[in-house]
């Protein structure tokens, strides 16, 4: 399948769970008027549309293309989506229309990058069947929502590949700019570093553009220090606001808090769920979240060996360096919160899961089903004010 078709094919997902959404709210409106988003698309249908998604970080990013850095609070939301979606909005006369069309025009590229990633690696039909796995994520409505995933994507692919070309400054630049949409984005230091690095002078000057990486987080660092006094204020934030801090060991403690609130939960889970008709409480609920996202890390750690066995030690880097950085500011409550989002941007899993189901068509069979069944739940769930991710 040639990268057009990709393209094609990845939208066509994106929009059919993306209208299904839509439908759902007009069949099932929101009655609490408070979780309505309250955005404008030119007319009664376009609000409808282009709100689907406009819930929770949504709301955040489409303040900060208003407003700006009006307050610490929306300093954990980094600059260049907004960015992008106000330049956008110029254009379209509406920023909620904007973040979308941003976020599912990134989507598109970064699934056609990841094809030309691992077509070479793994064969047309093992890359194919890795962006279909991406494409239907059960977290992928953040591709037709006001999120940066997509943009990070897109960046973070891209910087990959010119890597990957020897193209040293243009993989500094993305890498740059991909730390500048999301702090994660620093998991790309030591895996182009791999990609680029050769013995010789040569070697060393090809790993001079990525300096551009830490410079894009320190720039950002300089702008709140001027803007709001507090050049730290995008990682004081995570833990005023948002329950989320850097412990002493750092991954480690964040490793450590999720294993036992991962096995804490799936004792109280056991033990004290209640009987019908009594609804689960609100603990029952953060066990279940806990007992999955442990399960999940512990999947995505295994396939990260995968993609080394695989792919080859740069994947493996990036894999492993995207979870520390996750690991390394655990919330209070639910230490991994959060993480199936973040497990978007760490695209060798995806690409080690497709070759984990090659030769395996049940295997892949249920995993694409199952797939596409609970995204189509966590979208409607989302669109309906549910938190997901």
């Amino acid at each position: 399948m040639d990268h057009r078709r990709i393209g094609r094919l990845f939208l066509g997902i994106r929009a059919a769970f993306w209208v299904g959404a839509a439908v759902s709210l007009l069949w099932s409106p929101i009655r609490d008027a408070a979780a309505r988003p309250p955005f404008h698309a030119w007319f009664g249908l376009g609000d409808s549309l282009f709100n689907t998604f406009a819930q929770w970080d949504s709301q955040w990013f489409l303040h900060i293309v208003r407003h700006g850095y009006d307050s610490k609070q929306a300093t954990a939301f980094f600059p260049l989506y907004p960015l992008v979606v106000r330049g956008v909005s110029e254009v379209l006369r509406s920023d909620v229309a904007a973040a979308l069309v941003v976020s599912l025009a990134a989507g598109t590229v970064a699934i056609v990058i990841l094809h030309r990633l691992a077509r070479p690696l793994l064969g047309a039909a093992v890359a194919t069947d890795s962006v279909l796995l991406l494409a239907l994520h059960p977290v992928a409505f953040v591709f037709t929502a006001a999120y940066s995933d997509g943009l990070f994507l897109a960046l973070a692919a891209g910087s990959f590949l010119a890597a990957t070309r020897r193209q040293s400054l243009l993989a500094g630049v993305l890498g740059g700019l991909a730390c500048a949409t999301r702090l994660v984005g620093l998991a790309l230091v030591p895996t182009l570093a791999v990609l680029l690095w050769s013995r010789g002078r040569r070697g060393v000057l090809a790993l001079a553009p990525l300096v551009l990486l830490p410079v894009a987080v320190g720039a950002y660092a300089l702008y709140l220090d001027h803007h709001l006094g507090d050049a730290w204020a995008f990682v004081n934030a995570q833990g005023v606001y948002w329950q989320r801090h850097v412990h002493a060991a750092g991954p480690f403690s964040g490793l450590w808090l999720a294993v036992r609130d991962g096995y804490q939960g799936a004792s109280e889970l056991v033990q004290h769920l209640p009987r019908a008709p009594s609804p689960p409480g609100k603990n029952d609920q953060w066990s279940s979240w806990n007992v999955i996202q442990l399960l999940l890390l512990g999947a995505a750690g295994w396939l990260s060996w995968v993609a080394y066995v695989r792919l080859g030690l740069a994947y493996f880097v990036y894999s492993v360096a995207t979870l520390l950085v996750v690991l390394t500011s655990p919330a209070d409550v639910v230490p991994l919160v959060s993480l199936p989002r973040f497990l978007i941007g760490d695209f060798p899993l995806f690409f080690a899961l497709a070759a984990v189901c090659a030769g395996r068509p049940r295997l892949r069979s249920t995993l694409l089903i199952g797939f596409a069944a609970i995204g189509g739940a966590a979208a409607v769930g989302f669109a309906h004010h549910v938190w997901i991710a």
